[in-house]
C-alpha cells in the first residue's frame, strides 16, 4: 500500500521491478466475489450497512477511469463494506497498524462486488494481502505501480522470491 507520495527515485524502483517481473507474469485476477469469500472466510468480521458510504464508493468509482473500467460493460458498483473484528486473526491486523493508522479504530474493508476494486482503512498489512490474493489483469500488467505493488505483496507473503 502506498502511504506517500513516492520518490523519483521510488518510481524509478518500481520501473526496475516492471521490467523484471511483467514479461512473466500472466493476468490471475479474481474479483470482487472471490474477494469478499476471502475475507469472510479468513476474519471474523461485521457488514456495515451504510447506503450512504457505499453509494459514495460507487460513485467514486464511477468518477474514475481506471477503476470504471474494471466494471463489466453495463454493469453497476455493488459495494460491501465489512469492519474486520478484533479476534482471531484479524488481532494481527490490529496489532500491526502502521502509524498513520494508529488513531484508527477499526478496520474496515469495503469490496465492490461487480469490479473487484477494495480499499482498507486501517491496516496496509490487509490491503497488502488483498493485493497479493487478488492479482493483477491485462490493464494491471501494463502498469508498473500496479506490478511493483504485487511483487511486492507477494515477497511480504512469501508467494515469489
Amino acid at each position: 500500500m502506498i502511504l506517500s507520495q513516492p520518490s523519483e527515485e521510488q518510481f524509478k524502483e518500481w520501473m526496475k521491478i516492471w521490467q523484471e517481473y511483467a514479461p512473466s507474469l500472466k493476468p490471475n485476477r479474481r474479483g470482487g466475489i472471490e474477494v469478499a469469500r476471502y475475507i469472510l472466510k479468513k476474519y471474523k468480521t461485521e457488514e456495515i450497512k451504510d447506503a450512504v458510504k457505499a453509494g459514495q464508493y460507487a460513485m467514486a468509482i464511477m468518477m474514475n477511469s481506471h477503476q470504471r473500467a474494471k466494471l463489466p460493460e453495463g454493469g453497476e458498483p455493488d459495494p460491501k463494506i465489512f469492519k474486520i473484528l478484533n479476534e482471531g486473526p484479524g488481532v494481527t491486523l490490529y496489532e500491526n497498524k502502521d502509524e498513520i493508522f494508529k488513531d484508527v479504530q477499526d478496520i474496515v474493508v469495503t469490496i465492490d462486488i461487480t469490479s473487484g476494486i477494495y480499499s482498507v482503512e486501517g491496516s496496509s498489512l490487509l490491503w497488502d494481502e488483498l493485493c497479493a490474493y487478488q492479482g493483477l489483469d491485462q490493464d494491471d500488467l501494463d502498469n508498473p505501480v500496479s506490478v511493483a505493488e504485487y511483487v511486492e505483496c507477494m515477497k511480504k507473503f512469501g508467494k515469489m522470491k
